[in-house]
């Protein structure tokens, strides 16, 4: 009796343990478009992650908090995966650089009908201007000494209230904030700036990875891309390219 309880908790530990070599865990932030907590609309990032693990076939969880929190916790942990992540100087030597997934236009904005921001200089002399809690422009503002800075959890929070006239200007993401504008109903388009930066959005990974394997999520991606699946999933966001 006693070898059949070991034979079996022998197989039941196997078992678990091909469970969780093939399980990832990313942590993440609600961050509409790219994460959220929605079942029917995770989010652009989220549901291209879950396609590349479909083809890993591997089981992803979720972890959801704070951005800044997020990141601190991937920073400091072990084999945790963090996305979309902008692939800025001072994170470069923090993360994994796992696999490019898209790049953005980061931008000042303006209500309807009111005068482009093409700089910080323009910048600097509006009452005040709406950014993103815990993204790499944020810090840029307040390192860039701007005293007119109103922080936002969420881009559709900082479109709300650039088009209602609570904010003079938003510097964010154009795409976020375009898809912002859609699911909020409105029908004329802010006035965007000229593009001030071009960032690469990022699946990272914490730097102690060992049990993460990078070639075969890179891999992954390739499919998903050659599959058409990265375009389909695009289209039903953003519209087609």
């Amino acid at each position: 009796m006693h070898m059949i309880r070991r034979a079996v908790f022998g197989l039941l530990f196997g078992l678990v343990m091909s469970y969780q070599a093939f399980a990832e865990t990313a942590v993440i932030a609600e961050n509409v478009p790219w994460t959220s907590k929605s079942v029917e609309h995770p989010g652009f990032c989220t549901e291209i992650i879950n396609a590349m693990a479909d083809v890993l076939k591997t089981k992803m969880t979720y972890e959801s908090m704070g951005w800044p929190e997020a990141q601190a916790k991937v920073i400091a942990g072990r084999d945790l995966l963090i996305f979309p992540l902008a692939r800025v100087p001072d994170r470069e030597s923090k993360y994994i650089w796992m696999q490019k997934l898209f790049d953005i236009s980061v931008v000042f904005a303006t209500a309807p009908g009111k005068p482009a921001i093409d700089s910080f200089e323009q910048a600097k002399t509006l009452p005040s201007i709406a950014v993103l809690q815990g993204t790499p422009w944020e810090k840029e503002l307040a390192e860039g000494g701007f005293a007119n800075v109103k922080v936002f959890v969420t881009t559709p929070a900082i479109v709300a209230a650039l088009m209602s006239g609570d904010v003079a200007a938003a510097y964010s993401t154009s795409i976020e904030m375009n898809y912002a504008l859609h699911i909020g109903g409105f029908k004329d388009p802010p006035v965007f700036g000229k593009q001030i930066h071009k960032l690469e959005q990022f699946l990272a990974a914490s730097k102690d990875s060992p049990s993460i394997k990078i070639a075969d999520w890179q891999e992954a991606f390739n499919v998903v891309q050659q599959e058409g699946t990265f375009d389909r999933i695009y289209a039903s966001y953003f519209g087609a390219k």
